[in-house]
């Protein structure tokens, strides 16, 4: 008995059956098709591909990735970050989640917690010269914020009086 009501329904990641199968497809599709536009320059139309793989697949940390640098693209910083906690939630162990985080905070001019993110990134992937590079580079950056932070503080402490204290006589 051959036949297409006789097949078996596809099987799924843990060997049960399910429908994850097509919706990985459908997602994958709008990945590649999300990364012809990223490539392209064309960020919104990206970023509007990668959430339609996102209702089909809702799991697909590659997604959020995507999404995440293409709304950074776009100047949308905060939710570049949103999308890349939820990358990193979904995969906590890749270090794409914390370079796409680690990015979007840098745009934000958040530096220790870019630094952070960056650091956690190549914890990941330790061979990774760009990571290297960032995170030496954040690290001088958030090193002279420190000191001129510092040097601002201690300015502070020990302003002159101001004119109008400075004219009063007792």
């Amino acid at each position: 008995m051959s036949g297409s009501s006789q097949e078996a329904p596809p099987l799924g990641p843990s060997g049960g059956n399910s429908a994850a199968p097509d919706a990985a497809a459908v997602a994958e599709d709008f990945k590649d098709k999300g990364n012809i536009e990223y490539r392209a320059g064309r960020f919104l139309k990206a970023a509007a591909l990668y959430t339609q793989g996102l209702k089909a697949d809702p799991t697909n940390a590659v997604l959020y990735s995507n999404r995440s640098a293409a709304l950074l693209a776009l100047a949308k910083t905060t939710k570049a970050v949103a999308d890349a906690e939820e990358c990193i939630r979904l995969r906590p162990d890749w270090d794409k989640g914390y370079f796409r985080k680690a990015a979007a905070l840098e745009a934000l001019d958040q530096m220790p917690e870019a630094l952070h993110s960056y650091q956690a990134a190549l914890e990941r992937k330790r061979d990774s010269k760009q990571l290297a590079e960032k995170v030496r580079l954040l690290q001088k950056i958030v090193s002279k914020q420190q000191q001129q932070a510092a040097v601002a503080a201690a300015a502070a402490r020990s302003e002159p009086l101001s004119a109008a204290e400075g004219s009063v006589k007792r």
